[in-house]
């Protein structure tokens, strides 16, 4: 007997089965396996980082150890060289970091020279300004212009400057020749 081809299953009207969608607690178990797997791997990453810095370490002290005896004098002054530099410019960056936080105070630079720069710095490596702001004997940000002092010519202290109608008409290289020009200093200080 000849066997015939057989037809499908599913007729035409018919809907395919339906697969049923992972459930939640499938899905939270695989999110904690994959989190438990990145937590693996991260240690093993470390781990595989501190060889590498340990066989650094060894690599550079074998190096050290075949080196001719000029060519360690040579190594040695090369790192005292930079770290002499190295104090050198870190004092120089605290100076400057001093000085310009001074300012922003408003201490007098008699008064920054007779600091001790061990002492104004907090531990991070920062001026403490609420030292500095202590020593400026003054709270204000901005100094008093000869017009606020009434010093200077003074029949129209306004005589010049610029308005905000002013400011419209003109490109930004005019307005900042103009602030260049000191023609803005009253709108700048809020008197126009």
């Amino acid at each position: 007997m000849s066997e015939q081809p057989t037809e499908p299953t599913t007729q035409v009207g018919e809907a395919e089965p339906v697969t049923e969608a992972p459930k939640v607690d499938d899905l939270q178990a695989r999110i904690a396996e994959l989190e438990n797997d990145r937590d693996k791997y991260r240690s093993l990453m470390r781990k595989e980082e501190e060889q590498k810095k340990a066989h650094w370490d060894k690599l550079q002290e074998i190096e050290r150890a075949n080196l001719s005896e000029t060519e360690k004098a040579i190594l040695e002054a090369e790192e005292r060289g930079k770290n002499a530099a190295k104090a050198e410019f870190e004092s120089q960056l605290q100076q400057s970091k001093l000085q310009a936080a001074a300012a922003k105070a408003g201490v007098p630079e008699e008064v920054l020279g007779l600091l001790d720069p061990s002492k104004v710095f907090t531990e991070d490596g920062e001026p403490n300004l609420e030292l500095l702001g202590s020593l400026s004997g003054s709270k204000r940000k901005f100094e008093k212009s000869a017009s606020d002092l009434k010093i200077g010519a003074q029949s129209n202290s306004n005589a010049g400057q610029l308005t905000r109608a002013d400011l419209q008409r003109m490109s930004p290289p005019e307005i900042m020749r103009a602030k260049d020009e000191g023609r803005l200093d009253a709108l700048m200080r809020g008197q126009l």
